[in-house]
């Protein structure tokens, strides 16, 4: 009888450390995927920044050929860019968009009046790729701040927290824009009268 008590003894305590041990390693495994969540939809948003940025890029070469009384806008949209292309972080990369869409507002309010550059073909070809890449590109912020929300809220989580203080977690910063970025901007509806 004692042989049998400590055989099914031995049996719960063996079965409790597994079922512990897969609880913990389930919760590693979350925190894994959801940080790698978070680095793959970042990548996602600096790919369309980049995009972004080349199409700024282009638009400043276009611009250039008839706009050289505006060079103080050329120079604007071109210090923004390079600050966005210099943003390492969601939260830089924020402030550096906020600078590059009131440059790019800028430069079409003074394109209104420059017809010749209004009909260069590929002026249109460039607002409509940047037209194309703001709609992808808030797509794709939402999506990641949604993944930073859920991978901020499991670190609150037990026994994630823990795990993630041992490992070396740290919350994520979502991409938001500050007040002046948030309202409503069509490149589009900028350059028709």
């Amino acid at each position: 009888m004692t042989l049998y008590v400590y055989i099914v003894g031995g049996f719960c305590v063996l079965l409790t450390v597994w079922l512990i041990g897969s609880y913990f390693r389930r919760a590693h495994d979350n925190l894994v995927e959801a940080r790698e969540s978070c680095d793959a939809a970042w990548g996602n948003v600096e790919v369309l920044l980049q995009r972004r940025h080349d199409q700024v890029g282009n638009l400043i070469e276009i611009a250039d050929e008839y706009m050289s009384m505006e060079q103080n806008v050329l120079a604007g949209m071109v210090e923004a860019r390079e600050s966005a292309i210099d943003a390492s972080t969601p939260a830089e990369a924020a402030m550096a968009q906020v600078d590059v869409r009131e440059s790019v507002r800028e430069f079409y309010s003074i394109a209104e009046e420059t017809p010749e550059l209004r009909t260069d073909e590929k002026f249109d070809d460039v607002r409509d790729a940047l037209e194309t890449i703001e709609q992808r590109l808030e797509n794709r912020r939402e999506y990641y701040n949604d993944t930073v929300r859920r991978y901020n809220a499991l670190l609150q989580q037990i026994p994630e927290r823990y795990l993630a203080a041992h490992r070396g977690y740290k919350p994520r910063d979502s991409f938001e824009a500050d007040e002046a970025a948030k309202g409503e901007f069509s490149v589009r509806d900028r350059l028709q009268n």
